[in-house]
């Protein structure tokens, strides 16, 4: 038996956003909000664990940068475009207390150097941020000043991160969006696997049981897909939840 498997997003659409978190990203996207500019360069995307807040950072420099580079982008809708630039972009986990001197010198190292990126823009990605110190956040709040740099990070405390660096974000709520938002994205994991979708208010349960982590939720319905494919059944009627 084939195991059911969750496939990677690849475009906003791969996500269930709240609503304005959509609105902003997409307006990034279709270059309605000119970004970086007036003073913002950043992207904020907070919320609880599991919200998918990571996967999303690690998809957004190839979006940003395919968006603002490739022709073809601006005449694809902007929860459809995909990433065909593949530019190059830093991570970096940021650890419990960490002071950041030797971030903030890596940063600036870096960003001193000409982008190969086809937008021209460099792209930074911060995990965790609000795990540094409030004396580097202030000196990652000084370095955002720079020309040509992308600022993205991740969060699971926004009350904890500078104001200078959240005033120069856009910010991103990754908290449980309406949960008809998960709908086709669920019914696309069984569709995938050649089976038939339970119903949505079946769906409608998970995704209130996952309480806004995706984690749990794909878990509960890749482990029903599974359980279907090893009984030999063409559908799924019954969704259990790892939580519960």
């Amino acid at each position: 038996m084939k195991t059911v498997k969750v496939q990677q997003p690849t475009r906003l659409q791969d996500f269930a956003l709240q609503p304005t978190s959509r609105y902003k990203l997409e307006s990034i996207l279709d270059l309605t909000l000119p970004f970086p500019d007036n003073g913002i360069c950043g992207i904020v995307l907070y919320g609880l664990y599991g919200t998918g807040k990571t996967t999303l950072a690690n998809l957004l420099p190839g979006l940003i940068d395919t968006a603002k580079s490739d022709p073809n982008a601006q005449n694809t809708k902007p929860s459809l475009i995909v990433d065909t630039t593949q530019p190059y972009f830093d991570v970096h986990a940021c650890a419990q207390g960490q002071n950041g001197t030797q971030l903030t010198q890596l940063i600036q190292t870096r960003t001193q150097l000409v982008s190969f990126n086809n937008s021209g823009y460099h792209f930074v990605i911060l995990d965790e941020v609000d795990n540094l110190t409030e004396a580097a956040q202030a000196g990652l709040k000084a370095i955002m000043n720079k020309p040509q740099v992308i600022f993205i990070m991740t969060t699971n405390n926004l009350d904890k991160i500078d104001n200078g660096i959240e005033n120069r974000s856009v910010v991103i709520d990754m908290n449980m969006p309406p949960v008809g938002n998960w709908l086709p994205i669920l019914r696309r994991v069984y569709t995938d696997a050649q089976l038939t979708p339970p119903s949505d208010a079946a769906l409608e349960q998970v995704v209130a049981a996952g309480r806004g982590s995706a984690r749990s939720i794909f878990t509960d319905v890749v482990m029903a897909a599974n359980q279907a494919k090893k009984a030999g059944q063409t559908g799924v009627s019954n969704v259990a939840n790892l939580r519960s």
